[in-house]
């Protein structure tokens, strides 16, 4: 067995021991919490953009403004396109 094999065996095994103790539990949760608003906040901007097509209005979907919207919900939204009206 090369060196290269060994070390790589040895950094997944330790990987999988930190990845099966409690106190990475704890930051997965969070990870999974802003995913969860950051889904939030881009299928909201969605349907913001959706009506906003009638009035000729768009606001980019990318991860700022759909994280910005999921944890706000529609006080994010509302400053989001009070903003945009502003600037333009």
């Amino acid at each position: 067995m090369t060196s290269g094999w060994l070390i790589a065996l040895l950094v997944a095994g330790m990987l999988l021991l930190i990845a099966a103790s409690k106190s990475v539990w704890g930051p997965i949760r969070w990870l999974g919490f802003g995913v969860m608003q950051l889904v939030i906040g881009a299928v909201l901007l969605f349907f913001a953009n959706l009506v906003g097509e009638l009035a000729d209005f768009h606001i980019p979907i990318n991860p700022v403004t759909a994280l910005l919207t999921g944890l706000l919900r529609l006080p994010g939204l509302a400053a989001l396109i009070v903003i945009k009206v502003w600037m333009i």
